[in-house]
């Protein structure tokens, strides 16, 4: 679904409904560069990274409530920060490394150029204001995700390319 809104985003819904955002498309310059972001989406759907999301969301729900019953409040506080930083972040940044990879063959296979994958990222990272530092990101680092990108894209090519 393309959503009228100026977010420069896309995301995939649990059920593997994709949103773009139309503040998206100023960035995507043709078709293959399209197939860059629905690609990683389609990824997070066929993963099913959403569902995954959701069970660690609730084990670390879970987790926080038997502990605060068991000690004070302020370890629990500390297990919650504990388990966002050390969990929750680095489980939704592989997440999103493997949608990466997993886009990049989805539309290679179809036909697409995955080459134009680095400048749509560069492009990404360019229209930003700021960055988050990785560890408290849900999202690679820009300069992390280009490289891996850089980094598989002759495999991918050689392997899955018609």
């Amino acid at each position: 679904n393309l959503v009228n809104d100026p977010q420069v985003n896309a995301f995939c819904m649990p059920g593997g409904k994709i949103v773009v955002y139309e503040g998206l498309l100023p960035l995507v310059s043709s078709d293959d560069e399209l197939a860059v972001v629905i690609g990683h989406e389609v990824a997070h759907a066929v993963a099913k990274h959403s569902n995954e999301r959701m069970s660690q969301q609730l084990m670390a729900q879970y987790g926080a409530a038997i502990l605060s019953a068991a000690v004070s409040n302020k370890s629990a506080a500390v297990y919650g920060v504990g388990a966002q930083y050390g969990v929750m972040l680095p489980f939704s940044r592989k997440h999103e490394s493997e949608a990466d990879y997993m886009g990049l063959v989805f539309m290679t296979m179809a036909g697409y150029n995955p080459d134009v994958a680095v400048n749509f990222w560069q492009k990404m990272s360019a229209g930003k204001s700021g960055s988050t530092p990785e560890f408290m990101s849900t999202h690679p680092s820009d300069a992390t995700r280009i490289a891996e990108i850089q980094k598989v894209l002759p495999a991918i090519k050689t392997k899955y390319k018609k």
